[in-house]
């Protein structure tokens, strides 16, 4: 699970639904199959799906390279890797490819509960203190992974975040110096481009941050912007407005055809890693029918190494059934352990968002396309021309903004630290690295909520540098049996250290800053309409109610998940009976740190840029991989996704983690000695 995501679509209720699922069956006559297509197939397989072998054919037993995960690093490896033609690569995905007009389109992608795009949700176990109760963790199982239904938002992050890696963990060889080349190589594919066509409330957000001390970035990737800015955002659409996930950039036809040596195995799920007697080498990889269809496993054997890519989630679940990772999570399992590695599942960090939304006429936001007439026209504006609504994300525009640079009693950005004297500005200084992140996305993305009748702006404040950390662990098959699979388990690191409250505070006060200066620059209507201090029955009313909705899903259902009371918890519910209905006109400067945390507690949700869960480090003591990616211990066996990251970036993940798998293909390369 390669996170990079943006927020979802929320509650548009668009009209109708497009069914565009490939229906074709593949013939593979018991052959492996290599992708073979021509440019126009690529553009056009809305029926027909790509070739790949699948089960029940199986490819060659041994490869000098494995990977496990076509996701949004293992493409650019994969791709990598094949360069050199003298040796052969197999590339294992659980998902397929699938094309089709939803996996294709930047906004309906996002619209994770759509049919067709092969996504995958998991629950956290409950979060203490809440009443959403679970996490929830999106994810793609399928070519270019979780890059088909992200945000198509590329960004970098600063360069002083790449140094805080070298300085902070002794990493030097993932320094912005290191790194910026290898960033530079990969956008040279990577299709970046601003929308073609913005909503005409985006004017009045660039002049709002002018009004609250931000300056107006034109490229977020440039290592030269402020390090607090508001950024056009950088989105992975091409020409044709059709969403670049990283299945469709790196493994492309032209691509694909000169490379022989690369075969593509789909709808196979890795089970586990054999390793050799003494723990130090990996000899293959066992794999199932992904659908369990086809009974048996298989063996595939590799002569050189397995690089596993298989996500934040996936990657440790694969390591710990395999044996490798802490003695006290596989020894009670029944696990033998094979290498022990105490940081495998551990330091799970994600950017975690609070929803604040302004209601402003319908027309200038995404809940335009409830109106049938506009979304046939916008449709239609796509297909022909690329252009229009639906060939952009939902997020025009972002803020970057450092805590310790918000001035506690106007909430506008300080050019210098009032401590230091320090520009706040420079990108190459680590006290600058954002901490905040507030996107400017005109739809509502409240996904735990019936919000009926409201068009909807959202300030969606997030954390990009927490402090709390969570963990992926194995837990007892809920059968019971101990034959079965362990399950996965998923502490979610939900503001669980306190340093986080206060900058989720400061975080939500500005949010509320930036809506109401917005408000008195632009020419509309444009009400506070969900924020910390309204209404908390009200609030509780419409969350429940689409829990109501969804009790006929059992993921989505709340029975049987108590409500977990922790020391933030105090506001009593009479307290909220004696205000009217709805928002009640607090202010960001009237607004009480308890009225922000109980409107927190029920609005959360995880951004989906999950990482760090087999963290890189000097020594086995402080991660589970070395500086070249190598699994510390085990001479043929690396990894590469957002798992690897010492730190969670103030960014979108999804730049950084192809970076990973195009710089660990290149590491690869060089040490054969065919790099380049």
């Amino acid at each position: 699970m390669d996170l990079g995501a943006a927020p979802t679509l929320g509650s548009t209720n668009l009209p109708g639904t497009l069914s565009l699922a490939s229906t074709h069956p593949l013939h593979t006559h018991g052959e492996p199959l290599l992708y073979n297509y021509t440019q126009s197939q690529v553009y056009q397989a809305v029926t027909m799906p790509l070739p790949s072998t699948s089960p029940p054919h199986l490819p060659p037993k041994e490869h000098d390279y494995i990977i496990i995960g076509g996701g949004t690093a293992g493409c650019v490896l994969a791709s990598t890797l094949a360069s050199d033609r003298n040796v052969s690569i197999l590339l294992l995905e659980k998902g397929h490819e699938r094309d089709n007009l939803l996996s294709r389109n930047p906004l309906f992608s996002q619209n994770f509960e759509l049919p067709g795009l092969q996504s995958v949700c998991r629950l956290s176990e409950p979060v203490l203190g809440t009443q959403q109760q679970r996490a929830k963790i999106w994810a793609a199982e399928a070519m270019g992974g979780t890059s088909r239904i992200n945000g198509s938002l590329w960004t970098r992050g600063i360069p002083a975040g790449y140094d805080f890696w070298a300085k902070e963990f002794g990493l030097t060889e993932w320094s912005w110096g290191k790194v910026e080349p290898f960033f530079e190589m990969i956008e040279e594919k990577v299709p970046r481009r601003e929308p073609n066509e913005v909503l005409e409330m985006v004017a009045f957000v660039d002049k709002t941050a002018g009004a609250v001390g931000l300056p107006l970035e034109d490229n977020v990737n440039s290592p030269r912007a402020k390090a607090q800015a508001c950024f056009r955002m950088h989105q992975t659409v091409d020409e044709r407005g059709t969403k670049a996930s990283q299945n469709r950039i790196w493994l492309d036809s032209e691509t694909v055809k000169k490379t022989p040596n690369l075969i593509i195995a789909t709808g196979y799920t890795a089970t586990g890693l054999q390793l050799n007697s003494t723990g130090a080498r990996v000899e293959g990889v066992w794999v199932k029918d992904a659908t369990g269809k086809y009974p048996g496993m298989n063996l595939f054997k590799v002569k050189k190494e397995i690089i596993v890519c298989s996500g934040v989630v996936g990657t440790p679940e694969l390591l710990m059934k395999s044996g490798i990772g802490p003695r006290d999570q596989l020894t009670p399992l029944g696990i033998p352990v094979v290498r022990e590695l105490n940081h495998v599942g551990r330091n799970l960090t994600d950017h975690t968002s609070f929803p604040i939304m302004s209601e402003i006429p319908q027309n200038h936001t995404i809940h335009s396309l409830q109106n049938p007439f506009v979304l046939v026209w916008q449709l239609l504006k796509w297909l022909i021309w690329g252009k229009g609504l639906l060939a952009a994300s939902s997020t025009p525009r972002t803020l970057f903004v450092q805590s310790s640079a918000i001035d506690d009693t106007s909430m506008s950005i300080l050019t210098r630290n009032p401590d230091t004297g320090q520009c706040t500005m420079d990108p190459n200084d680590t006290a600058n690295i954002p901490n905040i992140e507030i996107m400017v996305t005109p739809v509502n993305t409240f996904m735990e909520a019936v919000i009926p009748n409201k068009s909807l702006t959202s300030w969606y404040a997030t954390l990009v540098q927490p402090f709390s950390r969570g963990q992926v662990q194995l837990s007892p098959s809920p059968s019971g049996r101990s034959e079965d699979d362990p399950a996965i388990k998923i502490i979610y690191p939900m503001m669980t250290d306190e340093r986080d409250w206060a900058v989720m505070r400061k975080a939500m006060r500005f949010g509320m800053r930036f809506a109401e200066e917005f408000a008195n620059q632009y020419p509309h209507s444009a009400v506070l309409s969900f924020a910390p201090g309204m209404d908390l029955m009200y609030l509780d009313s419409v969350i429940e109610a689409k829990r109501a909705k969804g009790k006929t899903n059992k993921a989505e259902s709340s029975a049987g998940v108590p409500y977990i009371t922790d020391p933030h918890t105090q506001m009593s519910s009479s307290s909220s009976q004696q205000v009217p209905q709805g928002y009640r006109g607090k202010t960001w400067q009237t607004v009480t740190d308890l009225e922000i945390d109980e409107y927190a507690k029920r609005v959360w949700a995880s951004a989906l840029h999950a990482t760090s869960t087999c963290r890189m480090s000097l020594s086995p003591e402080g991660g589970v991989v070395d500086q070249r990616l190598r699994v510390h211990g085990i001479e043929n066996l690396r990894i590469a996704d957002a798992s690897v990251f010492p730190a969670i970036p103030s960014a979108h993940t999804m730049a950084p983690t192809v970076m990973v798998g195009r710089r660990l293909g290149e590491m690869i390369l060089e040490e054969a000695g065919r790099s380049g």
